[in-house]
């Protein structure tokens, strides 16, 4: 699958080895403490969701690495802060780094309350699901947007595992 990534002219292996910090549903998450950051590696087979309402209902759809990658310049483009892809391991799991975000837990109520002054709006509060303003028959959403997913900063809230799609209209 990633065979051709390994052909490249400018494609250069390095192997480290950083203390494991986290287990999400779709990162392994490891500590970089020399740089500050944190180092995210997808599981196999898994590049996050993205979610849909079929007749008033949550369903959930597996993202493509293509999708995942897309994600990245979303979130950073909606909130300044994602993490960046750096590459690709043998086994297709992208490799990714961020900053490492020191802060608290912000409760629920601060994480909608910031949605909301970013300009989303609730599709489904209760299952995290939200959605900004339709342009052009294209509609930003963002998933799991849960207090888990965001840290309470000196600064502010800052959002460090997002899901984020765009809905396009076609009738638009």
């Amino acid at each position: 699958m990633t065979e051709w990534a390994f052909h490249c002219d400018h494609t250069e292996t390095i192997e480290e080895s950083l203390p494991f910090l986290a287990e999400g549903s779709e990162h392994l998450v490891y500590f970089d403490g020399a740089d500050g950051e944190v180092l995210k590696v997808t599981k196999v087979g898994l590049f996050g969701a993205y979610y849909e309402l079929i007749d008033g209902r949550v369903n959930e759809f597996k993202s493509t690495p293509a999708e995942y990658l897309i994600r990245l310049g979303l979130l950073e483009t909606l909130f300044g802060f994602s993490q960046e892809p750096l590459g690709v391991t043998e086994q297709g799991q992208i490799i990714s780094r961020q900053k490492f975000i020191v802060g608290d837990p912000p409760s629920q109520q601060a994480v909608d309350s910031f949605l909301e002054i970013t300009g989303l709006s609730p599709v489904k509060r209760n299952c995290w699901l939200w959605k900004g303003v339709k342009r052009d028959g294209i509609e930003p959403w963002v998933g799991d947007a849960r207090a888990d997913n965001f840290v309470d900063t000196a600064e502010g809230i800052i959002p460090i595992d997002l899901r984020m799609w765009l809905v396009v209209d076609l009738l638009a």
